[in-house]
């Protein structure tokens, strides 16, 4: 799912990301949803080239799509004419969504500089834990945070991921 490859407009530009990437259908093999408690919430990132693979992904994960956040990030690239200063965040569920309190109204925009690429802002995941009752679980996680089970790449993994390729 990362940029590969060559192409057609700049092809000088390097597409090749610092870290490996998995494609859409080994993503949605991995059964996270199995993780998750039978009435759950899931915070599914993507980009603007993903998103609508990204609901595919929600699917196979047994969650149901219920409203797009968005991440204004203030900075960004310039590609065809477009400022690409944001990223989405899915938010779906399953089961009762009662674990979600609805007295409180989570923003669905938000902003925070972008730091590392494909890390997600700091207020996100203080959003999370002020709005969503826990537990906490990290897929793709780059760095480990307090209060919270991480799984990845690039972190040491606190859960066993179902179906995991690796």
């Amino acid at each position: 799912m990362g940029k590969t490859g060559k192409r057609k407009s700049r092809p000088n530009q390097e597409t090749k990301l610092d870290y490996p990437t998995m494609d859409t259908e080994s993503i949605c093999n991995l059964k996270a949803g199995d993780l998750a408690a039978p009435d759950a919430v899931l915070f599914l990132w993507t980009t603007h080239s993903h998103l609508e693979s990204a609901f595919g992904v929600m699917r196979s994960w047994g969650f149901r799509y219920q409203r797009c956040l968005t991440w204004d990030k203030a900075n960004g690239m310039c590609l065809f004419g477009f400022h690409h200063r944001t990223e989405f965040c899915l938010f779906g569920y399953r089961g009762k969504l009662e674990a979600f309190p609805r007295r409180k109204a989570f923003p669905t925009v938000f902003g925070g500089e972008s730091e590392r690429h494909s890390a997600k802002p700091e207020i996100f995941f203080r959003l999370v834990e002020d709005y969503t009752p826990g537990p906490y679980l990290e897929l793709f996680a780059r760095r480990k945070r307090h209060g919270w089970a991480s799984w990845g790449n690039e972190v040491t993994n606190d859960v066993e991921m179902p179906n995991d390729p690796s």
